[in-house]
């Protein structure tokens, strides 16, 4: 099999003529478009075929075959000889080549292999990288926040340059920007490893930032090859904060003489380290984020000028209760246009909310939502026959011990399904208990993943089919 590795070309560069040059078992060409040169391509022939895109096929019709694509081995060593091509070529003329996002292709050399190499080519999209799909709500939000300093504009541009360095793969580039926030903040100018590590160590909002992170990162399993050893368990914030800036400082010095130079082709060496001190300055930056875009008054003028220009969404949700006393229904607006999975979740949250102040959530049995406008339903939410019975609850001989929840969301135009479960001590479930372990499964759902769009989820017991509450959103509902 062969397998070649493209690399695109981000400068204009005209070159009239190119044929393949091999050397061995690769090949190296350039890829032209009216002799303009937009691919440089090195090629890797007599490739074991077990290196070939394997997609495994599930049993459920409604699972997504899972794609593996193998050959990073040969990226990285196309990366390194091309390197070495560019280096000899600046002299005579600047390539600027896309490292961060290459496409592999795999072509078979004989007969036999062409039905063993389902997928020819892969490339990643950079443009998804960093995709959350997030709300047009909190980007509003933020443009009405006032004006910010410039402090704050240049030093959240490292972390911007750190968060892409990260999803391209370059990890040391990410550790130095992410870095450069910190130096850029709270360092004054002073460059010394030592006075740095004074100046960090007084910054209260660093050193929180260290040790919750680091009790994140404790509780996680890295992976086998992973070199993330900077801290010892006897170390102090302060000893913590010292380690950070001496990687910082072995980072960005580099001597050919010395042993422990980092190589530029052995990213994922710090990969770990990146990923830590990104999500250090990735509190700071979110805390002030957060701050800002949820600020009374940033909401109130983001309200005031949807409202004033029309852009608003009228919401109707209708409560249910067992024992037929006076139930609530709540007129909401929303300053949106898009009546979104999000916008039903939330809409869910505010008004368990209000079941909660008016004591009316140990009886209600059903949730009914729908626009104002066009009488369509936005969602609902039903508790089984259960809560209707005499005692209102599910009672059982042993112990529960934990609750099964399924749920469906959208991405990537895909619908899938996950299941988790919660724990839950007793023997008996009640209508209350219900709403509970609702909200703790929305809240596990959005603490994993934020940007999650859930069309359905249902909570049940054990093994059984049957879910005792279940929760779907209205046909009319954009993902």
């Amino acid at each position: 099999m062969i397998v070649t590795i493209a690399f695109d070309v981000k400068n204009h560069v005209e070159v009239m003529e190119g044929w393949p040059i091999k050397k061995g078992n690769r090949t190296f060409f350039l890829e032209r478009e009216n002799n303009v040169l937009k691919r440089v391509c090195l090629a890797f022939s007599g490739v074991d075929v077990a290196q070939a895109p394997n997609v495994e096929h599930t049993s459920a019709e409604t699972e997504i075959p899972q794609v593996t694509i193998k050959g990073g081995e040969y990226a990285t060593l196309a990366r390194k000889s091309i390197m070495s091509w560019q280096a000899v070529v600046s002299g005579q003329q600047i390539v600027d080549l896309d490292y961060d996002h290459y496409e592999i292709r795999f072509r078979a050399e004989d007969v036999n292999e062409e039905a063993r190499i389902p997928i020819s080519s892969f490339r990643s999209k950079p443009d998804n990288v960093l995709n959350q799909q997030c709300d047009f709500e909190q980007l509003g939000r933020a443009f009405c926040v006032d004006q910010v300093s410039d402090d704050r504009i240049e030093s959240t541009s490292h972390f911007r340059d750190g968060r892409l360095a990260y999803g391209a793969g370059r990890y040391i580039d990410a550790y130095n920007n992410f870095y450069l926030f910190l130096e850029t903040r709270f360092c004054d100018g002073k460059i010394g490893n030592e006075k740095q590590t004074s100046l960090l160590s007084k910054q209260a909002a660093v050193c929180r930032a260290v040790e919750e992170t680091t009790k994140v990162f404790s509780n996680l399993r890295l992976s086998e090859t992973s070199t993330f050893n900077l801290f010892k368990e006897t170390d102090t914030t302060r000893d913590k904060v010292r380690r950070l800036v001496l990687l910082r400082g072995n980072l960005r010095h580099h001597s050919l003489k010395s042993p422990h130079r980092w190589d530029p082709n052995r990213q994922n060496d710090y990969k770990e380290a990146a990923r830590f001190l990104g999500a250090v300055v990735g509190e700071i930056v979110i805390k002030e984020s957060i701050d800002d875009i949820y600020r009374p008054s940033a909401l109130q003028l983001f309200r005031e000028l949807s409202v004033a220009a029309g852009y608003e969404i009228k919401i109707r949700v209708t409560t249910h209760r067992l024992n037929m006393e006076r139930a609530l229904v709540l007129d909401m607006s929303y300053p949106t246009t898009v009546i979104s999975s999000k916008l039903c979740l939330t809409t869910l949250r505010n008004i368990v909310n209000e079941c909660e102040k008016s004591g009316q959530i140990g009886d209600t049995v059903r949730l009914r939502a729908m626009t104002s406008h066009s009488k369509l339903e936005l969602f609902s939410l039903d508790l089984d026959v259960w809560a209707y019975t005499k005692n209102r609850a599910i009672e059982m001989e042993d112990s529960i011990s934990s609750v099964r929840c399924g749920f469906e969301h959208y991405r990537s135009e895909i619908i899938h399904r996950h299941e988790f479960s919660i724990p839950f001590q007793g023997n008996k479930l009640s209508i209350r208990d219900a709403w509970g372990l609702l909200g703790k499964s929305f809240d596990h759902i959005e603490e994993r993943d934020p940007t999650t769009r859930i069309l359905t989820l249902k909570l049940h017991l054990r093994d059984q089919d049957k879910a005792f509450a279940v929760y779907r959103v209205g046909a009319q509902v954009k993902n």
